[in-house]
């Protein structure tokens, strides 16, 4: 990423027609912002192809902002003139290493970390900050939590919108004290009796009919130590018997409301964040199969097919199983990814023309457990909780049988996770119709006869109705013929 003039010339236009919140002409824009009138039409064609802006033509036409400025960052505006927004060649392609040497090259590491502060420190600068750079619409944004340690009589400030709260603490010796400074200072005269009682270490101390405690109460906060200007703020205290803690909040009391929609939002879209890097992670899992020709493209639409078609006739004939159709999307776009334990295995080992020794099938029977354990390493969060079970379970189960003749586990019948069983099933007869190393591909007949009859371990009679039936649909049948 290198910014433009271009870039620069965008980032004044957007934040001048958000200042005039008007239709603006080109030779105002020219003027007020010292561009030369030849680039205006070329910086605002790309500014309207990323739907920042609106144009009209006519005598009273110009420019406009079609979004608010709230909703127009910073990152919006860059990447809507710069052709790349990666600071290294080497993080163009998906996010990962161009040579698959993510694993060794630090430097990759060092610059996705740059990649990824930067592009959020940018998606999180909005135009409206900018314009309106400490405004405030309130008398100023103040938002302090505090915790009191009631046992130990000892206090410190959680988080505060301003520095110099923490300073503040930082220099106060005592609870007592602190309460005192402040209700001195910011506290209008008319409210401090109420605000003294309200904090006092007595009231926070005293006997509750219940284990917590929940009070609020409303008070004017002065703008200015000497003036009478004010703005109205509330109180919360959170008592905490068992814990023989108190939780003290100050905040603007229009403030507030907005404040929690933010974090909600902000909540959900680290959530979001956190579901896309899971995927991307999922991605690029694959990416790596196919590099070491543990995958092949096609073998991985496969697997994810058979898995949805098996999985859509489990839905319709057993709805005991309560599958839903979330279930049968993430399970099917996760199978590619059931041996990613073999990254770990000796490639000679996997090339082997040849039955395998004792020793070296003792070696490739580990790979659902590294499989498993590398999936402890995917991105959590809420979302992906679910997500997160699935993956674990497809790569350390995918091998386990009915019988309970299976590996790594030994389990046995409904112990063995749905997604897994399917998997499991699935990953034989692709295994049986493709063509490997130590053998050639079998028809597609011959393959369906070999799992009916357990020559690739037990399956629940439950799962081989349902591919039987899978195996007997239009699709399945023009897949393979495809193949």
């Amino acid at each position: 990423m290198q910014l433009t003039i271009t870039t620069d010339y965008a980032i004044r236009i957007v934040c001048y027609l958000a200042k005039k919140q008007q239709m603006t002409s080109a030779a105002e824009l020219a003027q007020e912002l010292q561009i030369q009138i030849s680039y205006i039409p070329k910086v605002t064609r790309q500014l309207k192809k990323a739907q920042i802006i609106t144009a009209m033509e006519g005598t009273h036409g110009g420019y406009s902002l079609i979004k608010k400025t709230d909703d127009i960052s910073l990152f919006d505006v860059i990447s809507s003139t710069e052709s790349t927004m990666t600071i290294n060649r080497c993080l163009e392609k998906d996010g990962y290493c161009s040579r698959n040497a993510t694993d060794t090259c630090k430097i990759h590491k060092i610059l996705f970390d740059l990649q990824s502060t930067c592009n959020n420190r940018l998606e999180n600068i909005m135009i409206s900050d900018i314009i309106h750079q400490g405004r405030d619409e309130y008398f100023g944004r103040f938002y302090v939590v505090m915790k009191v340690d009631l046992n130990e009589k000892t206090y410190e400030c959680v988080y505060s919108h301003s520095r110099e709260i923490y300073e503040q603490v930082a220099r106060t010796g005592s609870y007592e004290a602190f309460i005192d400074a402040y209700i001195s200072t910011y506290v209008h005269t008319a409210d401090q009796k109420k605000i003294q009682e309200f904090l006092s270490y007595q009231e926070l101390t005293n006997t509750i009919p219940h284990d917590c405690v929940e009070e609020d109460i409303h008070y004017r906060r002065k703008e200015d130590i000497d003036a009478e200007s004010y703005v109205w703020m509330e109180m919360k205290k959170y008592i905490d018997q068992d814990q023989h803690t108190a939780l003290i909040t100050f905040h603007n009391a229009k403030v507030i409301p907005n404040t929690i929609i933010t974090m909600e939002e902000e909540i959900q879209k680290q959530e979001r964040d956190v579901e896309k890097q899971y995927w991307e992670m999922v991605s690029l899992l694959v990416a790596v199969l196919n590099h070491n020709n543990l995958l092949e493209v096609e073998h991985q639409d496969d697997i994810s097919f058979y898995t949805e078609q098996v999985y859509r006739q489990l839905q319709q004939r057993f709805p005991e199983y309560g599958i839903t159709e979330e279930e049968i999307k993430n399970v099917s776009h996760l199978a590619p990814i059931h041996d990613i334990g073999k990254i770990r295995v000796p490639i000679e080992i996997l090339n082997k023309n040849g039955k395998l020794t004792k020793e070296e099938m003792d070696v490739v029977k580990q790979h659902p457990l590294t499989g498993a354990e590398m999936t402890l390493r995917f991105p959590k969060g809420v979302m992906t909780e679910t997500l997160n079970h699935y993956s674990y379970d497809i790569c350390r189960s995918h091998h386990e049988r009915y019988d309970g003749k299976g590996y790594p586990d030994g389990l046995k019948g409904e112990k063995i996770p749905l997604c897994a069983q399917v998997v499991g099933l699935v990953d034989a007869y692709d295994a049986l119709i493709s063509t490997r190393p130590y053998k050639g591909a079998l028809s597609e007949m011959e393959a369906i006869r070999m799992i009916v009859n357990g020559e690739c371990g037990a399956f629940s009679n439950q799962l081989l109705q349902c591919f039987l039936a899978a195996a007997m649909q239009p699709e399945w049948v023009g897949k393979r013929k495809e193949a």
